[in-house]
Parts: C-alpha cells; structure tokens; sequence
C-alpha cells in the first residue's frame, strides 16, 4: 500500500453559539460553543490565540494576540484536535511535531489540494500539472470583484479533478479509496472585510469514501 507523508491536518472546527469581546488588559475573548473538551487551539482573525484557558465543556476564554490590539475581532475558529473530513472541518498545511504518514481517503484529499494549488508551470517535472486555483489569491483587486475569485476556484476545481482522473488512469495499483471520483464545490465564499476565500471541496473516492477540504484563503 502505497503511502505519502502528512501535510495536510484536517481539524473540526467546533460550532460557536456566542463571542465576547473582553477590553482587558489583557484582551481577549470569552466563547461559548458546543464542546471544548477537545480544543487544540483558537484563531482569531486567522491568528493562533496567545493562550487558551477551557472554563467548562461549553465556555473558554482566549487572549487576543498582540498584533490584533488595534484591530476590530473578525472571526473566532475555535478547533479540536479531532481529525476528520467532513464540512465542519478546516484543512491546515504543516508538518506535525512527529511527522506522519496517510493513506486512504485522506491521501487522495492532500493530492487533490496539491494538485489544486499547483499553478501550471511551476513544477519541472510536469509542466502542465496543476489547477492553478492561486493564480487569482494574492492579486489587488476590489472587494466587489470577489465573485470573480470564487468563479476562478470552480473552475479550478473542475481542472483539478479532470487531471487527477486522467493521471490515476495510468496507475493500475491505486487502490480505489485513494482514487478520485467526483470533486464538487459544496461552498464557497468571499470576506470582503477580511478580503479573504473560504471554499469547501466535496472529494468523492471511487471505494464510494467522502471527505470535505474545508480551506480558508
């Protein structure tokens, strides 16, 4: 069985009923939520919370980081350290303290997303690989052009799940829960105070396995 090294983490994201600002000093945040028995960390404003402290199964308080003190509370993403794929999940990219290995439904996910945020060019190896869904992130642009980005990202998609089709097709051995299916935008949105893109990508294996890349741009 054939197997990558894991740089793709997908985490629950734990569903919020209330945020609280608190001014301080030191600022920070009294949540209350479904369940922070689990808690890994807290995002602010797409920033790791500077420390967490869980007052019961459904209240924590988190300290606002310094680099946010001027800044108005955006977003609160508050995520477990349960590992799954589904809608509730937010995708992070990192090598972990012990670095891992992944298989399966979750491997054919980080190959997707590879493949996704390759533009077509840029690998040697294969210049015409890649979805090319960053070509349209980091650009100026203004904030009623965003549905443009968010066109461009299906479109990107759709490129993506083409590619990855064709290229299993010339591997026999690929087992069929690491072999891609369907690829479907199940959402996607534009923040236009935060100018940033959050899509969720429904990824269909064909062993009938589904897993959600929930990806914050």
């Amino acid at each position: 069985m054939a197997v990558d090294f894991q740089v793709v983490h997908p985490q629950e994201s734990v569903p919020l009923t209330s945020v609280t600002v608190i001014p301080g000093p030191p600022r920070s945040v009294d949540i209350i939520g479904k369940d922070f028995r689990s808690v890994d960390e807290v995002l602010i404003n797409q920033l790791v919370a500077e420390s967490v402290v869980v007052v019961n199964k459904n209240r924590l308080l988190a300290t606002v980081p310094e680099e946010l003190d001027a800044q108005r509370v955006l977003s609160v993403k508050v995520l477990s350290r349960r590992l799954t794929v589904s809608e509730r999940s937010l995708i992070r990219f990192r090598v972990g303290q012990t670095p891992g290995k992944v298989t399966g439904i979750l491997r054919l996910i980080q190959l997707f997303l590879k493949v996704l945020f390759t533009t077509p060019g840029t690998d040697i190896f294969d210049p015409k690989l890649g979805g090319g869904a960053l070509r349209s992130i980091g650009r100026s642009f203004g904030v009623m052009e965003g549905h443009d980005v968010l066109n461009n990202l299906v479109i990107a998609v759709d490129n993506t799940a083409r590619q990855i089709v064709a290229l299993q097709a010339k591997d026999s051995t690929i087992p069929l829960d690491e072999r891609l299916l369907s690829a479907k935008v199940l959402r996607s949105e534009f923040n236009k105070r935060e100018t940033t893109v959050d899509v969720a990508v429904e990824i269909t294996s064909q062993a009938g396995k589904i897993g959600v890349a929930n990806v914050g741009l």
